[in-house]
């Protein structure tokens, strides 16, 4: 655990002593592709880090459609918006790949740790960063074409979007598979991704 927590942004400036005490309120959980992570309307007692595997968070629309909000990879903190502020998620969280976090007891990190100058700036950082996420999508899903939508999710996500399928990739963009199927082969002839054996690449 201690080894795991080095790695983590957040926390890499603690010294020994702090790290042991962080291990004290933290703890490892598995999960396996298409395993839930949070559930929209739940609420969290814990901070939830992101060490292995890839979380898309995201949320239904009035007729049922995914509406992606973010996808995620080690190490980042996911949710921690509405976990911070003691609200229910305003979104869900599931895993596409199998994967793992670190939950760590909220109240004895506000107690013990937000007094960190740096904890405090790379939270600021990671709030920030989501304001951005949120921002990007209401454009992408608001006033995008498929094939914008498809160059910005290689273009940001190409590691995530190689361990899908297409017609996993299409759902997340809120579009069929046919869309997708056809925006894609149009976007190769067009010079503007490359496929390669890692999937695909933006030139």
């Amino acid at each position: 655990m201690k080894e795991i927590l080095k790695k983590i942004y957040l926390f890499n400036e603690l010294n020994d002593n702090e790290l042991d005490a962080l291990v004290e309120i933290s703890s490892i959980e598995h999960y396996v592709k298409d395993n839930l992570l949070f559930m929209k309307g739940e609420k969290s007692k814990h901070l939830i880090v992101l060490i292995e595997g890839d979380v898309v968070v995201y949320k239904n629309d009035e007729k049922g459609n995914e509406i992606v909000i973010g996808f995620f990879s080690p190490y980042a903190l996911i949710a921690e918006p509405a976990i911070l502020r003691g609200l229910a998620f305003p979104s869900s969280a599931i895993f596409k790949s199998k994967g793992s976090v670190i939950k760590i007891e909220l109240k004895a990190f506000e107690d013990y740790f937000l007094s960190n100058a740096h904890i405090s700036r790379e939270i600021i950082q990671s709030l920030l960063h989501k304001i951005q996420l949120l921002q990007q999508n209401i454009h992408l899903n608001i006033a995008s074409t498929s094939k914008e939508k498809i160059l910005h999710l290689y273009e940001e996500n190409s590691s995530i979007a190689a361990k899908l399928k297409q017609y996993e990739i299409a759902a997340l963009l809120g579009m069929t598979a046919e869309t997708f199927s056809r925006s894609l082969k149009q976007l190769v002839e067009e010079k503007r991704l490359l496929k390669t054996d890692k999937g695909y690449m933006v030139l």
